[in-house]
């Protein structure tokens, strides 16, 4: 039976079947009609952040922990143009992230107005759809269409134009439908039963088998079943870059990510494949370069993909399936596993040597003792007290992307990063988010001093709401990945490389938060603690070694055009 109530009111209502529980942004008055009516309820919170920049990032953060969609909502004009950072990671990661974003009104438009964009067209690029509504009676179908765009398939960013006019003193005859009503959420396709007989017979006849995890196993939750998986072929396991909680990292066969700074000796495993499942990733450029220094030539694909354009893109495929890569896996395993599977035994041997020199190796850096203190000793030093369930944002830079490779994790939706946009200013106002969708988890983000400052406001946000978060800031005193490519490719000549900051545990001081200065690499454990006892936000600051600065991934690139 319809319900007669005002418009504001019946976005706040829409939402709430969605589930959603935080709407990320900044008071305006082109949506003081939803805001009001969310003053006398407690299911849906406003959290009120102090740049839409890091509205974004929140929500995106809060998504890809939960796997569920979360909601923006910010002023027209410059607070939408503020969001496209964010909103853009959420795109690159495919993160179901809807905004809600007020235009000018329509007698305004097309007159160059007071804060007029074409904010449709500025996002289309960076969203699965952006689209705007002309009336008051269309915004139920069109909340709906975004909700439904954003969860289906490949998930992503979903931006509803909303002319700031239409809602004032609107009411509307609304169905509370549920979200299956209208939309399936995600479902599990299977994929073509004939395509994984045909896979599942490249695989038994693999003799190096290796198993690439991406960010589908992550969505999927299919962790258990590319574990069985390999299990029952002998095959090693290696993650996407960004996607190294896609399996515990305990487990016999786990080598490490690929891309930047990548696991040596999974980069070693996956270079003598004769056979690779790419599971959930479209073997995109952070992970393979689009080149051969990684995937061999001579390799046999078999690739598992829920959207079907990735199939196929940057390396051809023996076999190519379209379908959720859990229920994909699910049906592998089952097909495997009829035909008595014979591992071939000096691979597996080789791939518990390759383990067994892994954990030789990060072992090692729990003794490197030059000052100031190198990353790969930070990361070792916090490998032995972080909780095994910590959710863990490392931003883009050269000091956060050592911890890749170098932390722990045991379960799916435990680390985040920026993916193939590799922006700074991404894992703080990340781990507010992540905060938010799990409170009751440990939430650490990894910065340079730099990436820090992008985004550093959030944490009187942190402060605000008492969220237990944790920031290292590791502190080289210049803008690392730049650097590096300075140094190697134009012979030190250093311009802009090099910065002055301040000391960030008395910034958090300053907001009412927790700071702590380590230089010490034995005490990086006991003040970890201390922050994890701490009320509230907490920074630790770590000085690091400026010269450690491996040689860029992309060198060649840089080389080339100089």
């Amino acid at each position: 039976m319809p319900q007669s109530m005002k418009a504001g009111e019946a976005v706040v209502e829409m939402l709430r079947q969605e589930g959603v529980t935080h709407i990320f942004g900044i008071v305006g008055s082109s949506f003081l009609d939803i805001l009001d009516p969310l003053y006398d309820r407690d299911d849906i919170e406003f959290v009120g952040v102090r740049h839409e920049q890091g509205a974004a990032l929140m929500a995106d953060g809060f998504s890809r922990i939960t796997g569920a969609p979360s909601v923006c909502l910010v002023t027209n004009g410059p607070g939408v143009l503020n969001l496209t950072y964010g909103i853009a990671a959420a795109y690159v990661a495919h993160s179901p992230v809807v905004v809600l974003a007020p235009s000018a009104s329509r007698d305004h438009q097309y007159r160059d107005s007071t804060q007029e964009f074409d904010q449709v067209s500025l996002f289309r690029p960076i969203t699965k759809a952006s689209f705007t509504i002309n009336k008051v009676e269309r915004l139920p179908d069109a909340l709906r269409q975004a909700f439904r765009v954003a969860t289906s398939g490949q998930m992503g960013p979903v931006l509803l134009d909303i002319p700031r006019d239409l809602m004032p003193g609107s009411d509307l005859e609304l169905d509370l439908l549920p979200p299956e009503a209208y939309r399936t959420g995600q479902t599990r396709s299977r994929g073509d039963r004939n395509l994984v007989d045909k896979a599942a017979r490249v695989l038994l006849a693999a003799q190096r088998p290796v198993i690439i995890a991406g960010g589908g196993i992550q969505f999927s939750m299919a962790s258990e079943e590319v574990t069985q998986l390999a299990d029952t072929l002998g095959a090693a396991i290696v993650t996407t870059y960004g996607r190294a909680d896609a399996v515990p990292s305990g487990h016999p066969k786990f080598l490490g990510h690929l891309g930047r700074l990548g696991s040596p000796e999974g980069i070693e495993a996956i270079r003598r494949a004769d056979v690779i499942l790419a599971a959930g990733t479209g073997l995109g450029q952070s992970t393979t370069f689009f080149d051969h220094r990684f995937i061999p030539a001579d390799a046999s694909i078999v690739q598992i993909d829920i959207e079907p354009r990735e199939i196929g893109r940057h390396y051809p495929v023996s076999v190519g399936i379209e379908g959720d890569a859990r229920a994909v896996l699910e049906d592998l395993i089952a097909r495997v596993r009829e035909t008595e599977p014979r591992p071939n035994q000096e691979w597996v041997a080789e791939i518990a040597d390759w383990k067994a020199r892994r954990s030789e190796r990060l072992a090692a850096e729990e003794r490197l003792s030059s000052m100031p203190m190198k990353p790969q000793r930070v990361y070792a030093e916090l490998r032995k007290v972080m909780p095994r369930d910590a959710i863990v944002c490392l931003d883009a830079g050269l000091a956060p992307n050592f911890g890749q490779d170098r932390l722990d994790f045991a379960q799916p939706r435990s680390l985040i990063m920026p993916q193939d946009l590799g922006g700074l200013g991404f894992s703080f106002p990340e781990s507010l988010g992540a905060s938010f969708a799990a409170p009751d988890r440990t939430v650490v983000n990894f910065n340079g001093d730099g990436g820090f400052l992008f985004n550093a406001q959030e944490f009187e946000t942190a402060v605000r709401y008492g969220l237990k978060c944790i920031s290292v800031v590791l502190n080289n005193n210049c803008w690392g990945s730049e650097k590096a490519y300075q140094r190697y490719a134009f012979n030190e000549r250093y311009v802009g490389a090099d910065t002055v900051n301040p000391r960030y545990d008395k910034y958090a001081e300053l907001f009412g938060g927790n700071g702590f200065y380590v230089e010490n690499p034995g005490d990086i454990g006991d003040v970890f603690l201390a922050a994890l006892k701490a009320e509230g936000p907490s920074i630790i600051e770590i000085p690091i070694d400026p010269d450690e600065m491996p040689r860029p991934a992309r060198l060649a690139e840089v080389q080339a055009s100089n």
